[in-house]
């Protein structure tokens, strides 16, 4: 790596406006000549600049000289096309000035305007309600057929019959035989890729330091790192906070232009667009990732196809025993992330992925048009985009630790977001359930129908099937009239009961819960209360689609266990150059 960039003559034309500095050896650009060229630059060449902070100052003789904006990578002058430097807080200022409400825009309509049939801006189509009518129509029929204790039953007996069919997922899962866990082999440090990290935040200003202390513990070469902080213009108190904290070069702070709607895939969109990681994950303001978990994820990819285009990891909570509702929360988790994902994935089926430590890969993310920024649960609906596009996703042993939720209000409030995302994501991909099924497969579909709007739907009929089933035993005589009306569905929601808590028990095995038995038994209570946040999700569909319930972090009185691990020094050689000082 030769110093013969160094020899450049300071007066080749384009690099009008740089001024020497002491503090390096190449001239810097200033504020309003950077400006100037990127008001000038296409599509292609803003899109470089965003993501490998090179501006581009002029081409001679089929050569492109650029002024360097990365400060992990100005420490080593590699490359004798770069002539020139951008300081780190000059270059974040004049984008977002120079590009940052149009890259709002198109962090919000990507989707929209590339491939409007999977963008949930639109809540139903015409088609689409005259379907629902239609059904809501043939599920009241029997009541003017038949008498109305006939009907009731009949009815019943469909509800129950949808509420069984949500069960047979875990009826599979739990008696599926346990995956072998195969370690892939190391990689060295020099062939890791680089990783983008995306950390989108919103009034989390409480437990920012901690999550700045856990990504400066993540166990990855430091020059491949490229982990970003996501805020919101408006809001000032995490921004304050965030500029408070000594940040190490590969975290940097982006601040996300105000513009509706204001959701997490919006932001997501955002940063998207300045990530230069060939891999790419997503981390919460309350989490706390294993240190290797970017190094297995990495070795992964390495091992597996270039289909497999997402790994997710295990989530589980540092505060699961705390009260009662957080030992629910875990134990939910725990069947979804031991139980329910692994099977999706060994039989190659769309996964409805977590929000947060899923892993991708970043080229399948853009091929994609990146998240939804209408969908409140941009999760489920990216997974099941990823299938429909020949895109698999898997599942990554590596686990991250969350806060789980410990106050009521706040619980319903994040789990009526889930619901109207899931029915948003339903009525989105069943615009055209022909081709969804073509593209996905019939076992594809079912599993789509299961992981969407079938976890909303079953929360909701849950009490009116238990009120129902209440009332029908108070009064019973078990007579062959009885049981022809109603031996079946109370047959199948029991089995229902069975089937669920019994992954219950099988997916916390091991797990630190105290009073496990006492969690098992009042799991219907929690189903309940999930049936309440149900009805809210349905009201919030109608009246307000787009808005996201802000879920309130840092309320647990319980410290976070941070993962423990052997995490080796970050080593980054240096490279010796002869420095010339150019003349001013």
């Amino acid at each position: 790596m030769g110093a013969e960039y160094l020899n450049v003559e300071k007066k080749v034309p384009g690099l009008g406006g740089i001024a020497t500095t002491g503090a390096h050896v190449l001239p810097e650009v200033s504020a309003e000549h950077f400006a100037q060229i990127a008001a000038g630059l296409d599509e292609a060449q803003r899109a470089r600049l965003l993501r490998d902070r090179l501006l581009p100052l002029r081409t001679l003789s089929g050569y492109t000289f650029y002024a360097d904006a990365a400060p992990w990578r100005q420490r080593f002058l590699r490359h004798p096309q770069i002539v020139a430097w951008i300081a780190p807080k000059v270059f974040a200022e004049t984008v977002w000035r120079q590009y940052g409400r149009k890259l709002a825009v198109d962090a919000a309509l990507e989707l929209k305007r590339r491939a409007p049939h999977y963008s949930a801006h639109r809540v139903i189509t015409w088609a689409q309600g005259i379907c629902l009518t239609l059904c809501v129509a043939l599920l009241a029929s029997p009541f003017w057929l038949f008498e109305a204790e006939t009907a009731l039953h009949l009815v019943c007996g469909v509800f129950s019959v949808i509420f069984f069919s949500m069960t047979l997922i875990r009826w599979k899962a739990f008696y599926a035989p346990p995956q072998r866990r195969r370690s892939p082999p190391e990689m060295d440090d020099l062939s890791l890729p680089t990783y983008s990290v995306l950390v989108p935040l919103y009034k989390e200003g409480n437990v920012l330091p901690q999550l700045v202390r856990a990504l400066k513990d993540i166990d990855y070469p430091a020059h491949k790192l490229d982990i970003k902080i996501i805020l919101e213009e408006k809001d000032f108190s995490t921004r304050k906070v965030a500029h408070s904290l000594r940040l190490p070069p590969h975290i940097e702070l982006l601040i996300v232009p105000r513009g509706e709607p204001q959701t997490k895939p919006r932001a997501l969109n955002y940063a998207l667009q300045f990530a230069r990681g060939e891999l790419l994950t997503i981390f919460d303001a309350e989490d706390v990732p294993h240190p290797l978990q970017l190094r297995r994820a990495a070795r992964a990819f390495a091992e597996l196809p270039q289909k497999v285009a997402c790994l997710q990891a295990e989530l589980a909570f540092h505060n699961s025993d705390e009260n009662w509702l957080a030992r629910q929360f875990a134990a939910e988790y725990a069947v979804q992330f031991r139980l329910i994902l692994p099977l999706l994935a060994r039989h190659r089926l769309p996964l409805p992925l977590g929000g947060t430590s899923n892993h991708f890969r970043t080229s399948a993310l853009r091929d994609i048009h990146a998240w939804d920024a209408h969908n409140v649960t941009e999760d489920a609906d990216i997974g099941l985009r990823l299938a429909r596009a020949g895109f698999r996703s898997s599942v990554l042993y590596a686990t991250t630790l969350e806060e789980a939720n410990t106050r009521l209000g706040n619980w319903l409030s994040q789990r009526a977001r889930w619901h109207k995302g899931f029915m948003q994501t339903w009525l989105v991909h069943m615009r055209q359930p022909i081709r969804l099924m073509r593209e996905v497969g019939v076992m594809g579909f079912l599993t789509t129908q299961a992981t969407t709007l079938g976890v909303a739907l079953s929360a909701m009929l849950h009490p009116i099937l238990l009120g129902l089933m209440i009332w029908e035993l108070s009064g019973a005589r078990l007579t062959f009239e009885w049981l022809a009306f109603n031996g079946v569905y109370l047959t199948l929601f029991l089995l229902s009961y069975f089937i669920m808590m019994a992954c219950g028990v099988a997916a916390t095995r091991g797990k630190r819960i105290s009073s496990p038995a006492s969690v098992i038994a009042t799991m219907p209570v929690y189903w309940l209360l999930s049936s309440i946040a149900g009805w809210m999700a349905l009201w919030q569909l109608v009246r307000r689609p787009f808005h996201w319930n802000k879920t309130e972090h840092g309320l647990s009185k319980m410290q976070r266990a941070m993962p423990k691990t052997r995490v080796k020094p970050v080593v980054m050689t240096k490279v010796r150059v002869k420095r010339v000082k150019l003349s001013a």
